[in-house]
């Protein structure tokens, strides 16, 4: 937004920017300030004062007020959407999955090696993946242990319709189980190492989720195999 770099100096750690860029016909931030709370500060008019940021326009003075807040009240309910919403996007690519897998041929299914997957395979590894880490997360959450944590490779040739059907329906009745028994205050301290990120909560293991089906997805869309 501006043309000069911000300034500071060692008494007052002050971001003051003082040329906008925009043309004089334009809603214009004419200086921006983050005052330290310390006695220099005086020198600027602002000692004592709790505020912290400020915006000046031709047209008007506004002024915000902020606070920190380092254990919110609200972090149940917080966490519990936040599962929530991972729980819903996981459940949309997976639901994308296998609406590619019902428009396979049985034939489709059955492609692929150890070095280069098939669909068969890549679905696969997607639901096992996606049971295996909810049911980490969960029990990290719940300060129990997380069980077996390497990483699913499944052969071409033991890949079946049926057998997708059965991981489909385990995949999404541990999603409802995450769903309903995540804890309001789960264990964030518990780690299990990942194979290719190492140690992580609860938090690490759940939050890729879905970007993991998204990875996949998005390379069989491009005829490419995906590194994760």
């Amino acid at each position: 937004m501006y043309a000069s770099a911000a300034s500071s100096s060692r008494n007052c750690p002050t971001c003051f920017l003082v040329r906008p860029v925009f043309s004089d016909n334009r809603f214009r931030v004419s200086d921006f300030e983050i005052p330290a709370t310390c006695p220099s500060c005086a020198a600027y008019g602002l000692f004592g004062s709790r505020r912290i940021l400020h915006e000046r326009t031709r047209a008007h003075d506004a002024t915000v007020t902020l606070r920190v807040v380092d254990d919110p009240p609200d972090r149940p309910e917080w966490l519990r959407e936040t599962i929530r919403l991972l729980v819903h996007g996981t459940t949309a690519e997976r639901e994308r999955l296998l609406g590619r897998v019902a428009r396979a041929s049985d034939a489709d299914l059955a492609k692929g090696s150890d070095d280069d997957w098939g669909l068969g395979q890549v679905a696969a590894h997607l639901l096992i993946v996606e049971r295996g880490v909810a049911l980490i997360g969960l029990r990290l959450a719940q300060g129990a242990p997380p069980g077996p944590t390497g990483q699913p490779r499944p052969a071409a040739s033991g890949i079946t319709r049926v057998g997708l059907d059965t991981l489909a329906g385990k995949a999404l009745a541990t999603a409802a189980r995450l769903l309903a028994e995540f804890p309001a205050e789960p264990d964030a301290k518990s780690m299990a190492r990942h194979p290719y990120y190492g140690d992580l909560n609860c938090f690490g293991w759940l939050l890729m989720l879905p970007e993991h089906y998204r990875a996949h997805l998005e390379a069989l869309d491009q005829g490419r195999p995906s590194v994760l």
